[in-house]
């Protein structure tokens, strides 16, 4: 019997260098068949064939820089009195540490997004998680990168299909603890790759050189190397960091005195976050810098001479930082080697990857670029281009559909900020801007 189904539109960005115009996209087994001319179809070939008419197809999103977990920090509480102690100490162990610091500093923010997520419980913490992917779904966002030191989020991965590349985030303060840190992520990881679904993917997040002792680095680039995992990390991201590496010593230090780290100095001092990485091995083709808000000139070109990736976040970069790379260095240092983050809701208005680019872009990039930073380099970035990023023979149908208006054409995406339709892998996801239900939480 025939199950394969075809999917029509006026439009069909595929990411692949071609613009299809009044196509069909054959799809059988969850992968793309082919793309045919509409003239050309013959509709008795399938058993279900949908048109949207003036519509755009492209491939599902990629995000690349998200912390699902904090969605709902500071709008769900655990209640109970245990909770409510714990919530007591937090509080007071976090003015204790943060006192003096300015409310509107990064620090502050920091301090306060992980002191509410800390009170959370199991439930609400995995709920705020899944609302958060739900959120990414609905977007348009059919894989995230996901940054997380917790592994308690696999059972939601596994009820909603979305490919997830998990980033375990690691902290170092000494040479003891690093070798610690190691040992507990190195079983969490070999742990997971045997019970992990086929659309989960493993890397590690040593969080950044001011909270990640030079021991843990070193250790990391060997194992990232010899199991061939990508790493990523936050780079040349704050005042306070660029400070740390100058001094020895910033409003850093008192951050991880709250969560815990004892403090440690730079192991060069007076270098930028680039250099200082360089030497202990870490600027490489499996890495991926995130935020780089105080790249220098020199930098970027470490970065590039080595084939690095950078993950660009400017709405958060300007709420946290009041300060973000320009959308041209970014292009001209890493063409066809960036995509973009959302972070969180806790530092972002949504989770639209198509209001990141808007919120940058001024013509630098055209409609089907915009398309393929949000799908294709991205999925090469992550080494996924093998089963997504482009609509193309053999890769899951993973994609979005755009209505369009009568007067609307292909370029009418720049001004969307999330899709009527979602599939993965054939499956509706979202239909008319929501989520099928079985998938809602």
């Amino acid at each position: 019997m025939e199950t394969s189904k075809s999917y029509g539109a006026k439009w069909i960005i595929a990411a692949d260098g071609n613009l299809y115009e009044d196509c069909k996209m054959i799809v059988d087994e969850g992968k793309v068949q082919q793309i045919v001319k509409t003239s050309e179809f013959d509709p008795n070939s399938v058993k279900h064939n949908k048109d949207f008419g003036n519509a755009i197809i492209t491939p599902g999103f990629i995000n690349l820089h998200n912390h699902l977990q904090y969605t709902e920090v500071g709008k769900v509480k655990s209640k109970g009195i245990r909770f409510a102690i714990k919530k007591m100490f937090v509080n007071f162990k976090k003015h204790y540490f943060i006192a003096g610091i300015k409310k509107d500093a990064f620090i502050y923010k920091l301090a306060d997004l992980l002191s509410e997520y800390f009170c959370l419980g199991r439930d609400e913490k995995i709920h705020s998680f899944k609302k958060g992917l739900e959120l990414s779904l609905l977007s348009g966002t059919t894989c995230v990168a996901q940054l997380s030191r917790e592994s308690k989020y696999f059972d939601v991965l596994n009820e909603i299909p979305v490919k997830t590349y998990l980033f375990f985030e690691l902290f170092s303060d000494s040479p003891d603890s690093s070798k610690e840190e190691f040992r507990i992520i190195q079983k969490k990881i070999d742990k997971l790759l045997k019970q992990k679904s086929e659309n989960t993917f493993v890397g590690v997040a040593p969080h950044s050189v001011c909270s990640v002792h030079k021991r843990l680095f070193k250790t990391l680039v060997k194992y990232c190397k010899k199991n061939n995992i990508l790493m990523t990390v936050r780079l040349a991201e704050s005042q306070d960091e660029m400070d740390w590496l100058k001094f020895g010593f910033s409003d850093v230090d008192v951050l991880n005195s709250f969560t815990g780290n004892k403090k440690f100095e730079p192991n060069i001092q007076g270098v930028s976050p680039v250099v200082y990485l360089d030497e202990l091995g870490a600027i490489n083709k499996r890495l991926l810098v995130s935020y780089g808000n105080y790249l220098t000139k020199e930098d970027l070109e470490i970065l590039k001479e080595n084939s690095s990736s950078f993950v660009y976040c400017p709405r958060v970069s300007d709420n946290l930082h009041n300060k973000k790379l320009d959308f041209e260095t970014v292009i001209k240092y890493f063409p066809k080697k960036f995509g973009f983050g959302t972070n969180s809701l806790a530092f972002n208005k949504d989770l639209s990857l198509l209001n990141e680019v808007r919120y940058v872009n001024k013509g630098e990039l055209s409609p089907v670029e915009v398309v393929e930073y949000l799908t294709k380099y991205p999925a090469k970035i992550l080494r996924l281009d093998n089963i997504i990023g482009t609509l193309e023979e053999g890769k899951d149908a993973d994609f979005n559909v755009f209505k369009l208006s009568d007067s609307e054409d292909y370029n009418a995406i720049l001004n969307k900020e999330r899709p009527d339709y979602v599939y993965i892998k054939g499956h509706k996801m979202v239909s008319k801007g929501e989520l099928v239900k079985k998938y809602a939480g």
